[in-house]
């Protein structure tokens, strides 16, 4: 017998040696420990009912799943975050904390720019102006126009940047602002942006600027949520008075000058003024985030060492304002409260007369569907455009058992047909418009890293409403039971959905 066989034969032997009462305990063990681990999480009652039966029916399976990809709260380096705060505060020079006086006439708007800055988020502040831009290549060119005049700072945090000839021209020219003695800051997310790696961005590094990651795996020390807790955020802020938002990651996808037909449609939005300091602070945490090792509490030193040496200079004065009135509000999964997913929930109860929502990823929790439902069932003009094919399989086909009960609800979704639409906006009556970078999904509200900007403004909801409208003729409408009513096709749409919580 060989030595492999004559192993393995042991092995068998002593497996099967162990008596049964021992893997009883074990299962006992397994099983309060599980028990209680969930219950401690106060999770809603139906998700801690799933997992604890995940967990006791498929220990291993579920434990792995969970350990992975599980929707626990990110035990974020609160220290860090501390800090970044507190020098935010002390730094953003004229910060807006009273209700403005321009939004205090109309109740309606006073609360929900409330419940925007409830937990820690900005109020909303005067801009210089505010800009739509629905597709990549205008995005592109504003983006590279702002950062070759900048004269202190770039900063650009993005989920996805691809090595393709946008990331290319961008990877060039942050190299050469770098060299001209701009600080050039980026931080991408791990996940998201892995196919750039250390010599993609070796010109970057050489000329002076900085290049981090945003939560990447460690997969030697076993950190768990891997694949969870992604800055999804698209940030870019010049010279901390000049920032854009929105969907847009930086990829050859969303031009049409790299992609022709097949560009992605999409909405970003530029803001100059005083709310592009709001996208400042964020930035600023991430950053903070995503610098040296895990800290502790003890190490406050080497949080004030890692504060970037320039720091005074990222929050200059603001100008007066004249143009629309933007609230930046993000949230994270280091946060108790889902603070985007608040400000949805209350956008979408207090509409009056009109709701438009573009999303490409339409896989809503039960308060934003009973939410969307109310609203409809109130008299207001609810439409959901979404695209008909979109790039995840798995999601598509969720999304389109939210689609048929919305549609069941009275709500009016339509099907974008030329192309894939990633634009996540939202127009609410006359005078409130957001864009942002979170889907109505749970990913976005509670897994990821996401901001949005609330308009304030007449004007800037026109254009949005308005490009709505010529999206919507691209579209065709969904009605209830009007899909496949095989049962295969219905089983594999039903089943995508138990994965809701995750998508």
């Amino acid at each position: 017998m060989s030595p492999w066989r004559a192993a393995g034969s042991s092995l068998l032997q002593a497996w099967q040696a162990i008596p049964g009462e021992f893997w009883f305990t074990l299962y006992v063990l397994w099983t309060v420990g599980a028990i209680v681990f969930i219950i401690q999480q106060r999770r809603p009652p139906t998700a801690t009912l799933a997992w604890t039966i995940a967990l006791l029916t498929l220990p291993f399976i579920g434990a792995a799943v969970y350990f992975f990809f599980g929707p626990r709260r990110l035990k974020r380096r609160r220290l860090r975050r501390g800090l970044a705060k507190t020098v935010a505060a002390r730094l953003n020079p004229g910060r807006q904390n009273e209700m403005p006086a321009t939004l205090a006439d109309r109740h309606w708007l006073t609360s929900l720019a409330r419940v925007g800055s409830s937990q820690g988020d900005a109020m909303p502040r005067p801009s210089q102006s505010v800009r739509v831009l629905a597709d990549g290549d205008a995005t592109y060119a504003a983006i590279e126009d702002a950062m070759r005049a900048a004269r202190r700072q770039i900063h650009l945090e993005y989920y996805i940047f691809e090595p393709d000839d946008i990331g290319r021209r961008w990877r060039d020219q942050l190299a050469e602002r770098a060299r001209a003695g701009i600080a050039v800051r980026v931080l991408i997310d791990a996940i998201g942006s892995k196919s750039c790696d250390d010599a993609f961005w070796e010109p970057v590094v050489a000329a002076g600027g900085e290049i981090r990651l945003f939560n990447p795996p460690r997969l030697l020390r076993l950190k768990a949520g891997m694949l969870n807790f992604r800055t999804h955020r698209k940030i870019v802020v010049i010279d901390g008075l000049h920032a854009f938002t929105g969907g847009i990651n930086v990829s050859a996808g969303n031009s049409g000058l790299s992609s022709g037909g097949t560009a992605w449609r999409d909405t970003h939005l530029e803001i100059r003024g005083a709310p592009a300091l709001d996208l400042q602070v964020v930035f600023l945490e991430d950053w903070l985030y995503a610098g040296g090792g895990q800290p502790r509490l003890m190490q406050r030193d080497r949080m004030l060492i890692d504060t970037p040496a320039d720091i005074d200079s990222w929050f200059p004065e603001a100008p007066p304002g004249n143009g629309p009135w933007v609230q930046i509000i993000d949230s994270g999964p280091d946060e108790d409260t889902p603070d985007i997913h608040r400000f949805f929930f209350t956008a979408i109860t207090s509409a009056r007369r009109r709701l438009w929502i573009t999303t490409p990823y339409f896989v809503p929790d039960e308060p934003i569907m009973t939410a969307l439902a109310t609203a409809s069932a109130r008299g207001v003009d609810v439409r959901i455009l979404v695209p008909q094919t979109g790039d995840s399989k798995l999601v598509t086909a969720a999304a389109s058992t939210c689609a048929d009960e919305a549609c069941e609800q009275g709500v009016l979704v339509h099907e974008y047909q030329p192309r894939m639409i990633h634009a996540k906006t939202m127009v609410v009556d006359d005078e409130l418009s957001i864009v942002g970078t979170a889907n109505m999904d749970n990913r976005s509200f509670r897994l990821n890293f996401e901001v949005i900007a609330a308009v304030y403004d007449r004007e800037v909801t026109a254009e949005l409403a308005a490009q709505f409208e010529a999206d919507l003729a691209s579209a065709k409408p969904v009605g209830a039971g009007t899909r496949s009513s095989g049962f295969i096709p219905r089983l594999l749409a039903n089943g995508a959905r138990l994965f809701a919580p995750l998508l």
